[in-house]
């Protein structure tokens, strides 16, 4: 085969600031696209190359398919010839929800579901019978979102009042005709302090007593008595007004239930959205919420234990996963940590993790700044593994800034001079070696060494953070 045949040749791309620039991408190596920011890096890659790749991979589907799908403008090129399928693995947010987590974001969590299905005891059904997001698996009350509206008990009981009083700071329960529910209760006297009522008697008045008990409630119009059984105050009040729509009531009584609860982990599943047949299943003592729970890195050794035959095999492959985020540094994470509070850096490798073990070949994999933000000993290991993508047979571009990343590149395209309108021309292409000794801005900056500011300002004012504990901060 001809190799220049095989390269991908760019001709006349004036998308964004591109001044009709024509370039030949050798396939089956490393690509850095290097330059200022605003210099036409992005633009090229992903603007350029990977829209053109996806809208021309998506004109083969149904036309019905077609309209399902993100709509693709033809890029401002005159060419593009030998292009290849590509994946954009950028920093930006994946479709991100309060039932997204790591665990679903890399295809991970239906074979721990899978595993719990076939040897988790007692089986609490078929894999779907583990998820927050299926109706056999989720909580009946959270509906698998592991949250709920909570009653803030303060605000509903004066302990100062009797109930004759309106000790009950809620107009549904000290006005109108529940209010007799509450004051006419043959085991509470209506006319005594919450705060001198004994454990039993607030036990009754906020949850029911143990037997059944009756209330006399009068009509004011017809003086008809009617039995009526006693709900407790915290049950009646989730009952009738938060697992309802309550966006149907009027807005005086939205804003009054809303001033009476806060946002909290549902009491029924704990937080964790999963109903109680899925929870009460376990592997080694273990249930899915554990396993989901622990760091992958802790998830390991767990994983290791598992003998049973028909569990080997599913816990081979999710040790597999569980590897590859080691390997990208994201080995502290959870496979239920939510997607929506994780960092862009933390997000671009999630999508390496989902990538990396693909079997496929000849794809162009276009990676934004894969190194941002992270340690040197990171981004070494990231840079072992798109050398690892690329002798796949793969084709890796990246768009990147860092000295580190800049000297692993087999080709390196170098867009400016400048930003913005003065950008947008292939300023240097080809190795690192020619690299070194041309003059272009990257080239100056690879020549500079790091100089080590000795003498630093001295802070002189800060916050203070105490007992910080949320994801893998250790108070």
């Amino acid at each position: 085969m001809n190799k220049q045949n095989d390269n991908i040749e760019i001709i006349g791309a004036h998308e964004n600031n591109l001044k009709h620039i024509s370039v030949t991408i050798p396939k089956g190596q490393l690509v850095v696209f290097a330059g200022v920011s605003g210099s036409g890096k992005s633009s090229l890659a992903f603007d350029t190359i990977a829209v053109e790749s996806a809208r021309e991979w998506q004109s083969s589907y149904p036309l019905f398919l077609r309209n399902k799908m993100p709509h693709y403008e033809r890029p401002k090129v005159e060419e593009i010839r030998n292009l290849t399928p590509s994946i954009m693995v950028d920093q930006r947010a994946m479709g991100a929800s309060s039932r997204s987590t790591v665990g679903t974001a890399i295809d991970v969590a239906p074979l721990v579901r899978l595993l719990f299905s076939r040897i988790g005891q007692p089986s609490a059904g078929g894999s779907m019978a583990y998820s927050f997001n299926h109706p056999m698996g989720m909580c009946p009350d959270c509906t698998g979102i592991g949250e709920q509206l909570v009653l803030i008990e303060d605000k509903m009981f004066d302990m100062d009042k009797t109930l004759a009083e309106g000790a009950l700071q809620f107009s549904q329960f000290s006005a109108g005709w529940q209010t007799y529910l509450y004051q006419n209760n043959p085991l509470l006297d209506p006319h005594k302090k919450l705060r001198d009522f004994s454990a039993e008697e607030m036990e009754i008045l906020k949850f029911g007593a143990k037997e059944k008990v009756q209330v006399e409630i009068r009509s004011n119009n017809t003086g008809r008595v009617d039995k009526v059984d006693y709900e407790g105050v915290i049950p009646r009040f989730y009952r009738l007004y938060l697992r309802r729509d309550i966006t149907k009531l009027k807005q005086s009584l939205q804003d009054e239930i809303m001033s009476l609860v806060e946002k909290g982990h549902c009491p029924t599943c704990g937080g964790t959205g999963l109903n109680p047949a899925a929870l009460a299943s376990k592997i080694n003592g273990r249930n899915i919420v554990d396993y989901m729970d622990m760091t992958v890195t802790e998830l390991l050794p767990v994983l290791d234990k598992i003998t049973e035959p028909r569990g080997i095999s599913l816990a081979k492959q999710i040790w597999a996963y569980i590897q590859r985020m080691i390997d990208v540094g994201i080995g502290y994470l959870s496979f239920s940590r939510r997607t929506d509070t994780l960092s862009g850096g933390e997000l671009q490798r999630i999508k390496m993790v989902r990538n990396l073990g693909s079997s496929l070949s000849n794809i162009t994999y276009i990676f934004d700044e894969p190194t941002a933000g992270l340690h040197p000993a990171d981004a070494e290991r990231i840079g072992k593994l798109l050398i690892d993508l690329r002798d796949k047979h793969n084709n890796v571009f990246i768009v990147e800034h860092s000295r580190q990343m800049i000297e692993l590149a087999d080709h390196i395209i170098e867009l400016g001079e400048n930003a913005g309108t003065q950008g947008g021309r292939i300023v240097y292409e080809g190795d690192l070696n020619g690299l070194r000794s041309a003059d272009t801005l990257t080239a100056q900056m690879m020549k500079q060494k790091i100089q080590l500011n000795t003498s630093p300002l001295k802070w002189s004012d800060g916050f203070l953070i105490e007992n910080a504990h949320c994801h893998n901060l250790k108070k």
